[in-house]
């Protein structure tokens, strides 16, 4: 018994070794971009299923800068899909961070037995509720144009996968007791 216990114990202390430096939101940022890339290939799917251009919404998000002249070209247009996916990934980054800050440093969640996935998906939803009916309102109401169920379906991807990478990035599982205390 004592054989496997310590076998048991060197795996888990293996697997919480973080790949990362421990930086504050570095972890959660990187997290963010992936969640953000997976967000904008569902987006691309989700719009060419609907019979839309896959660069209407890096388009409409360059509609900040631009203005609306940003979606009148159909297609590929290299200014306003370049700064609209650049926007989308910081913003992803900087939402990633702050996932890793409170679940890790304020609410203290674990990485293990889906926390990390469940809480990302909990937190895609508050963020898209913000974002549909705060945020989006305020900065720019052309992105309402954007079908609701599929803007929910990005917001739902981009919360898990950012979950699920952050606990790749940053695992701290539960602690077991030491062998003593099991006794």
């Amino acid at each position: 018994m004592n054989v496997s216990s310590t076998a048991n114990d060197r795996r888990l202390q293996r697997w919480a070794i973080a790949p990362l430096p421990n930086v504050i939101g570095l972890g959660g940022a990187i997290a963010g971009l992936g969640g953000g890339l997976a967000m904008a290939i569902v987006a691309a799917m989700l719009t060419r299923a609907l019979g839309q251009d896959i660069w209407h919404q890096p388009k409409v998000i360059a509609s900040l800068v631009y203005g609306p002249g940003a979606t009148a070209q159909p297609g590929f247009v290299a200014g306003p899909v370049l700064v609209g996916t650049l926007i989308h990934l910081a913003v992803s980054a900087l939402l990633g961070a702050l996932f890793g800050i409170v679940t890790r440093r304020i609410l203290l969640l674990p990485s293990d037995f889906g926390t990390p996935v469940m809480a990302g998906l909990v937190y895609g939803l508050m963020i898209w509720l913000v974002a549909y009916f705060i945020v989006v309102p305020t900065l720019s109401p052309r992105l309402l144009e954007i079908y609701v169920p599929a803007f929910i379906v990005q917001h739902i991807i981009y919360g898990t996968v950012t979950g699920l990478l952050y606990s790749l990035l940053r695992p701290q599982p539960y602690s077991l007791p030491s062998r003593d205390e099991r006794r």
